[in-house]
C-alpha cells in the first residue's frame, strides 16, 4: 500500500469512528427522550466534573498498560503515539461490522512503525483479562445487590470465588496461550501470537486491570448524583450494577459496544434499587455522557497532537 493511500485510510477511519459515534449519541437521545425528560433532574456540576476526570484517568491507564504489554510481542511505543492511537481507533467500535476496529488499529500500528498484529493482540489479551476482571468483581459485589436480582448470596463466598478466579486466571492465561491463538486467529484471518509473560509480570498485569474497574464503578456513582442527587444509589450497589452491565456488554459481541444489551442490564439491576424509571435515566444518560466523553478526549488528543507532539510517523 503507498503511503499516501495508507494515509488516506487512517483519515477515512478516524472520521468513520468519530461519525458513527456522533451519530449513535444523538440516534439514541432522540429515541429516549421522553423517558429522560420523564425523571426531574437537577443536575449538580461537582460530581460529574469529578466522575468525569476519573473516566479519563482511567482510559489514561488503560492505555499505559496497553503500551507497557507490547513489550512481550518485543515492540514498544511512546505514550503519547499510544494515546493517540488509543483514542482515535476506540470510536471505530461503533462502526457496523465489528471489524472496523481492528482495521483502525493496524493501519494506525503501521503509522507509528510498530506491528500491527501486535498492536492487535496486545488489545485483544487486555479486553479479555478485563473480562476475567470484571466477571471476578461482579461476582465479589453481588451480595450489595438487592435479592430480587441476584438472589440470595453469601458474601464471603464471593469474595472467595473472585480471589480464586483472580489467581486463576493469573496461572491459566499464559497455559492458555496456544488456545487462545488459535482462537483469534480464526477471527481476525491473520496469525496473532499471544504473550508468555513470568508469573510476576502477569500478577502485576492482572492486578491493574483491577483497577480501571473500581474507579469505573466510583465514576458512575458520582455520575448518579449528579443527576439524581439523594435519590442516586450508594457507591457499592452502583458500582456493582455499572461492572456487571458492561460485563453484559463485554459478552454480547453481536452487539458494536455493547449497544442496547448494556443498558438493558442496568435498567435490570438499578431497578429494584432506585425504581424503573430513575434506572432508564441513569442507563442512557450514562451511555450519552460516555460516548460524548470519548469523542471530546479523541478530538481533543488530536488537536493537541497536530499542534506540536513530535510525530513518529
Amino acid at each position: 500500500m503507498s503511503p499516501a493511500l495508507h494515509q488516506w485510510l487512517r483519515r477515512g477511519l478516524q472520521v468513520a469512528g468519530l461519525t458513527a459515534a456522533a451519530w449513535y449519541l444523538v440516534h439514541t437521545g432522540e429515541a429516549h427522550r421522553a423517558e429522560l425528560a420523564a425523571v426531574p433532574v437537577t443536575l449538580r456540576l461537582l460530581p460529574l466534573l469529578l466522575a468525569s476526570a476519573l473516566t479519563v484517568a482511567t482510559w489514561f491507564l488503560l492505555v499505559r498498560t496497553w503500551a507497557w504489554s507490547l513489550r512481550w510481542w518485543g515492540q514498544s511505543l511512546p505514550m503519547l503515539t499510544a494515546v493517540r492511537i488509543w483514542f482515535i481507533t476506540n470510536l471505530s467500535r461503533f462502526v457496523p461490522g465489528g471489524i472496523w476496529q481492528f482495521a483502525h488499529i493496524s493501519a494506525e500500528a503501521l503509522g507509528a512503525r510498530i506491528s500491527p498484529v501486535a498492536a492487535t493482540g496486545a488489545i485483544l489479551f487486555q479486553q479479555l483479562v478485563l473480562l476475567g476482571t470484571g466477571i471476578a468483581l461482579t461476582v465479589s459485589l453481588a451480595p450489595v445487590l438487592p435479592t430480587a436480582v441476584t438472589g440470595t448470596t453469601d458474601p464471603v463466598l464471593a469474595l472467595g470465588l473472585t480471589s480464586l478466579g483472580v489467581v486463576a486466571a493469573i496461572i491459566l492465561l499464559p497455559v492458555a496461550a496456544p488456545t487462545l491463538e488459535r482462537w483469534s486467529s480464526r477471527l481476525l484471518r491473520r496469525e496473532i501470537r499471544w504473550p508468555t509473560p513470568s508469573r510476576r509480570e502477569m500478577t502485576r498485569y492482572v492486578g491493574t486491570l483491577v483497577l480501571p474497574w473500581i474507579a469505573y464503578g466510583v465514576a458512575f456513582w458520582g455520575f448518579g448524583l449528579a443527576l439524581l442527587g439523594d435519590a442516586a444509589p450508594r457507591v457499592l450497589p452502583a458500582a456493582a450494577a455499572f461492572i456487571g452491565s458492561y460485563v453484559a456488554g463485554i459478552i454480547a459481541v453481536f452487539a458494536p459496544g455493547g449497544l442496547g444489551v448494556r443498558e438493558a442490564a442496568m435498567v435490570v439491576l438499578l431497578s429494584p434499587i432506585t425504581g424503573p424509571a430513575p434506572a432508564l435515566l441513569l442507563a442512557v444518560a450514562s451511555r450519552l455522557w460516555l460516548v460524548a466523553l470519548e469523542i471530546l478526549t479523541a478530538l481533543g488528543v488530536l488537536v493537541w497532537h497536530r499542534r506540536g507532539v513530535p510525530s513518529s510517523e
